[in-house]
């Protein structure tokens, strides 16, 4: 069997360039020469590979005729570096310049839908794993200790039967006669203290609820969920931001502490989203290079959302509707009240 622990030896990569290498529609040669470079470089510890000759690019599978020509294609197009005289190559990290398009079926929410739930699963994972671990020791030992008693208890079980049966808590039960029935010994052992304690133990056990009812709820589950709902909340914002934008894989701290704020405010998930599609659809670069830089520019268009919501608390909100038009004082107003409440809260 082959032996592939991390012990080993293995390729430290960043996920994002990994998820980047998945997104852009390369080439299965250029996939290729990638991983070939990964390997020479972050494989063996260091930020450059060192390749001699082009023609080592064969043991990756390129042809001869093809690597020169590949390697100036993603030399062009942002992907690698490539130092002629040294013989150097390197990935470059900075993947916003990539000049690759992305494949046709990318999506980004979607994927990570597939790392959360994949995450989730290992953590489920490891907590029944433990748990088993746990209830097999337990059950192990149980078995141990009936056995013993069970062995215990047939040495002496003719020694019992000769001298009758005892009566521990003291009661006054009458020897059974031993051509009764198995239906009279239940009947008259009603009458005994033992079996009293133990059906008013029974029926406290079944008053409680029950850890299978559907109807229970574990402890802890609500906090669970309200951070489960939380981070649903963060990634769909994050993902409709970063599809309309074009560019990047993660967004900024002070992005992330403007979801804060909408979380902290209540601002519900469908408004969120519409002000971020009508700041885009609205905007209007004055140059090729100007374009929105920060998920704070929503701000005007979700709280105008969530003012006019709030004015009509009775109506639903029609979200596709344009950003509603409200003066400064009224803007300013739904602001310093949702901060005073923030901090009531805090």
């Amino acid at each position: 069997m082959a032996d592939t622990q991390p012990e080993k030896g293995f390729v430290r990569l960043a996920n994002d360039l990994w998820k980047e290498l998945i997104r852009r529609n390369f080439t299965k040669r250029q996939k290729d020469i990638l991983l070939f470079i990964w390997r020479m470089s972050y494989g063996c510890n260091l930020k450059v590979a060192y390749i001699p000759k082009l023609k080592d690019f064969e043991i990756c599978g390129v042809p001869a005729t093809h690597i020169k020509n590949e390697l100036k294609h993603l030399e062009s197009a942002k992907v690698i570096n490539w130092d002629r005289e040294e013989k150097l190559f390197s990935i470059n990290k900075d993947y916003d310049l990539w000049q690759i398009t992305p494949v046709m079926g990318w999506e980004t929410e979607r994927f990570n839908a597939l790392i959360h739930l994949n995450i989730k699963r290992k953590t489920s994972q490891n907590v029944n794993f433990s748990v088993l671990e746990q209830e097999d020791e337990t059950s192990q030992n149980v078995n141990q200790d009936f056995t013993k008693h069970e062995v215990i208890e047939e040495e002496n079980f003719t020694k019992h039967e000769v001298e009758g049966a005892s009566n521990p808590c003291g009661c006054k039960a009458e020897e059974v006669p031993k051509d009764s029935s198995f239906k009279n010994i239940i009947k008259d052992s009603s009458n005994s203290c033992c079996l009293k304690e133990d059906s008013i133990m029974n029926q406290g056990s079944q008053n409680e609820i029950k850890p299978d009812s559907q109807d229970a709820v574990p402890a802890g589950d609500a906090d669970s969920n309200r951070k489960a709902a939380e981070l649903d909340y963060r990634n769909t914002v994050t993902s409709r931001y970063l599809d309309r934008k074009g560019s990047g894989l993660i967004i900024t701290i002070k992005d992330e502490a403007f979801i804060s704020e909408l979380i902290a405010d209540g601002v519900p998930l469908t408004i969120a989203l519409e002000g971020i599609n009508q700041s885009f659809d609205k905007f209007k670069p004055k140059h090729k290079k100007d374009s929105i830089k920060s998920l704070s520019y929503c701000e005007g268009a979700i709280y105008g959302l969530l003012a006019k919501q709030e004015d009509k608390s009775s109506d639903p909100v029609v979200l596709e509707e344009s950003v509603p038009e409200i003066s400064q004082d009224e803007y300013r107003k739904t602001l310093e009240k949702l901060k005073a409440k923030r901090g009531v809260e805090a």
